[in-house]
C-alpha cells in the first residue's frame, strides 16, 4: 500500500469512464488496453485510490499486488460492504442450462416466499429493476455494486449463471457462495479456452476454489455428465447429485420413466426427503435435467421440499429457451438458444417425439467464435432434423458465406441433400441455404405445413445481430411473428 491506508472508497471500478467521486480504480491490463495508461483520468475524475500491478505516477494512494485483477473481487466486495455475504447465493455453471436453471430458482423461491435476484446472460433483475447485461458473469466491480443494490432493495436471495470467462478471469472473487451448482459440459468457447481440458478446469475452479474458504458451502451436480461425476469426487463440500435415469443411484432422480408430451414433463422425483411430484410445462429431457438441477439448489438452499417442488414446477417457460411464437397455421414455431451441438442435439431430440409431421431447423454460427464447432452443429442438425436452413447468426467480422462453408459438411454428413428454395415445402432429408436470417425464417414459415415444427435456433432472447462491427437490432421472435402475419394474409 502507497499513501493513506485509512482511507475509504465508495465503490469500485475497472472502467476509468465509470469513475465517481471517492471510487476505487482498478487498472487492469486487458488483451488489447493497459489501464495503467488512463490512471491519470481516473484521478481527475475522482479516483480515491488506484489498484495496480506497478506503482503509478499519480498522487492518490495505490495499492500494488502482483495480480490485481485476482485482487479486485475481494477489494470490490469490501468498497461495497460485502453484499453477497448478506445475501443467500448460488452460482449456476455449465455449458448448458444455466439461465433456464435461474429462471427456475427465480421462480421456485418467490413461491417460497423469498425475493430472489438474478444476474446472468438475459439480463440482471430483481423487484421490478432490470440491469443491462454485458456479460453473463460480469466484471467484479459490476457484481458487487448490482449485489449491494439488490440487498438494499431488499433481496435475500442471488441466483447467478457463472461462466468459465468469469472463473477464469477470477470475476468471482469476493463472492460469497452458499450454494453452487453444474449442469452439463460439452464444446463450447474454444475461442477462448486452449481446449476442452482448460475450459473444464475453469469450471472446476467454481467447486474447488471459489469455494474453498466456505466451510458452510454445498453444492448440487448432474452426475449424468461425465464431468459432473468427476467434481462429485473432486469438490470437498456436501454434494447433492441429480440424475434424468430412474436407474442411477443419484441422491435426486426419477422413480420410473418420466413422461414427456406437448404439455410438458409430469414424473415422481425420489429425493433425499422422500418422493415428490413434479408437474412442469417445459419441453424435453433436457429441462427435465434443468429442473432436478434447480431442485437440488432449492434442497441446499433449506426450502421445504413441497415448496421446492411445486416452485420448480410453477416456470412456464424462459425467454428465448423453445419460447413459443403465436401461430394458428397448423404448425409449431420455437426460438432457441442452442448454439453449440449439444445445446442443438438436445432441443431436437426433445422436440422430435412431440412432433407429428417434419422437425424443420433454421441456424448458423457466430462469427469471431469456436470455429471447431461449426462443423458439429451442423451435423447435429443433419441428423437431428427433417429439413435445415442453413443462415446467418452474429457473423460479426467474418464473412457469412465462410461460415457457412464450414457448417455445410456437418450437414452433409447425414442423410439431408441440397434442394433450392422452392423444394422444402413437401419433402424431408433436405437443406438449403440462405444467408440473410430475415429470409431463412421467412422461408421456413412459409414453408412449414401442418403439423411441423419449426425451430429457430442460435439467438434466442437476443434481440440484435452483429454485422461487422455493427449491432442492429434483430428479434427472431419479431421475424417470426411477421413471417406467420405474412404467410397469414396470403391465406394459408
Amino acid at each position: 500500500m502507497k499513501g493513506n491506508g485509512d482511507l475509504q472508497v465508495s465503490g469500485a471500478t475497472h472502467d476509468s469512464r465509470l469513475v465517481e467521486p471517492g471510487c476505487l480504480f482498478a487498472a487492469l491490463l486487458g488483451a488489447n488496453v493497459d489501464g495503467g495508461a488512463f490512471a491519470r483520468q481516473a484521478v481527475e475524475a475522482g479516483a480515491a485510490a488506484i489498484l495496480c500491478g506497478e506503482e503509478l505516477s499519480v498522487r492518490v494512494p495505490q495499492i500494488v499486488v502482483p495480480d490485481p485483477r485476482g485482487a479486485l473481487g475481494k477489494a470490490a466486495a469490501a468498497a461495497y460492504g460485502n453484499p453477497t455475504g448478506s445475501l443467500s447465493l448460488a452460482g449456476i455453471t455449465g455449458t448448458n442450462g444455466k439461465t433456464t436453471v435461474t429462471y427456475i430458482l427465480e421462480a421456485a423461491l418467490a413461491a417460497a416466499g423469498a425475493r430472489a435476484g438474478v444476474m446472468g446472460t438475459v439480463e440482471y433483475r430483481f423487484g421490478g429493476r432490470k440491469w443491462k447485461a454485458d456479460h453473463t458473469t460480469p466484471e467484479a466491480p459490476v457484481i458487487q455494486a448490482v449485489a449491494r443494490e439488490m440487498a438494499d432493495a431488499g433481496a435475500s436471495h442471488l441466483v447467478m449463471e457463472v461462466s468459465s470467462h468469469g472463473l477464469s478471469l477470477g470475476r468471482l472473487g469476493g463472492c460469497e457462495f452458499d450454494v453452487v451448482a453444474f449442469t452439463n459440459l460439452t464444446q463450447d468457447h474454444l475461442d477462448f479456452h486452449a481446449d476442452m481440458e482448460e475450459y473444464a478446469a475453469a469450471k472446476m475452479k467454481l467447486f474447488t476454489e471459489v469455494i474453498a474458504d466456505r466451510p458452510d458451502a454445498r453444492a448440487v451436480v448432474n452426475a449424468d455428465d461425465p464431468f459432473g461425476r468427476t467434481i462429485v469426487g473432486a469438490c470437498p463440500r456436501p454434494t447433492l447429485s441429480i440424475s434424468c435415469d430412474p436407474g442411477s443411484s443419484a441422491d435426486i432422480r426419477p422413480r420410473g420413466e418420466p413422461t414427456y408430451g406437448i404439455d410438458g414433463i409430469r414424473t415422481m422425483i425420489e429425493t433425499p426427503a422422500g418422493p415428490l411430484e413434479l408437474d412442469s410445462p417445459m419441453l424435453g429431457s433436457h429441462n427435465l435435467n434443468n429442473l432436478l438441477v434447480a431442485l437440488g439448489v432449492c434442497f441446499q438452499l433449506g426450502v421445504a421440499p413441497e415448496a421446492a417442488a411445486k416452485g420448480v414446477s410453477a416456470l412456464r417457460s424462459v425467454p428465448g429457451r423453445l419460447e413459443r411464437v403465436s401461430c394458428d397455421l397448423g404448425f409449431t414455431v420455437l426460438v432457441d438458444y442452442a448454439h453449440t451441438p449439444d445445446a442443438l442435439s438436445r432441443a431436437l431430440s426433445a422436440l422430435r417425439p412431440l412432433t407429428k409431421g417434419r422437425l424443420m431447423c433454421v441456424f448458423g454460427c457466430g462469427g469471431d467464435r469456436d470455429t471447431k464447432k461449426r462443423p458439429l452443429m451442423g451435423a447435429a442438425v443433419g441428423g437431428g432434423a427433417d429439413v435445415a436452413v442453413v443462415t446467418s447468426d452474429n457473423p460479426r467480422t467474418e464473412d457469412p458465406g465462410a461460415i457457412i462453408d464450414m457448417i455445410l459438411p456437418g450437414v452433409e454428413s447425414g442423410p439431408m441433400v441440397r434442394v433450392g428454395t422452392e423444394a422444402l415445402s413437401s419433402t424431408a432429408a433436405v437443406y438449403t441455404v440462405e444467408p440473410d436470417r430475415s429470409s431463412a425464417i421467412a422461408l421456413a414459415i412459409r414453408s412449414a405445413g401442418e403439423g411441423d415444427t419449426v425451430l429457430i435456433a442460435g439467438k434466442g432472447h437476443e434481440d440484435y445481430q452483429i454485422l461487422g462491427k455493427a449491432k442492429i437490432h434483430f428479434d427472431d421472435r419479431e421475424h417470426a411473428a411477421e413471417a406467420i402475419s405474412r404467410s397469414r394474409e396470403a391465406g394459408r
